[in-house]
């Protein structure tokens, strides 16, 4: 394995989800998710809206765009 992907620190989270690790790169980023595929039979919904919470808190400074703005990309999209 490249030493950039070398897994250096697991996270853990106290409401982390058993079964489920995020693992940290060498400057403490988030960088990969291992799901025990065991959990993913188990609770696949419970598995995703984790998932969105990690993205979520990935994406959270980023720009807002206004509600008027995204419907009216989204019907330019569905036009085409």
């Amino acid at each position: 394995m490249p030493r950039s992907m070398r897994p250096v620190h697991l996270c853990t989270h106290p409401n982390a989800m058993k079964g489920l690790t995020i693992i940290r790169d060498e400057k403490s980023r988030k960088r990969y998710v291992q799901i025990d595929v065991d959990l993913i039979e188990k609770d696949r919904e419970a598995v995703e809206d984790y998932l969105d919470a990690i993205l979520i808190e990935a994406r959270k400074k980023e720009p807002s765009v206004p509600l008027a703005d995204f419907e009216r990309r989204l019907k330019k999209s569905k036009a085409k």
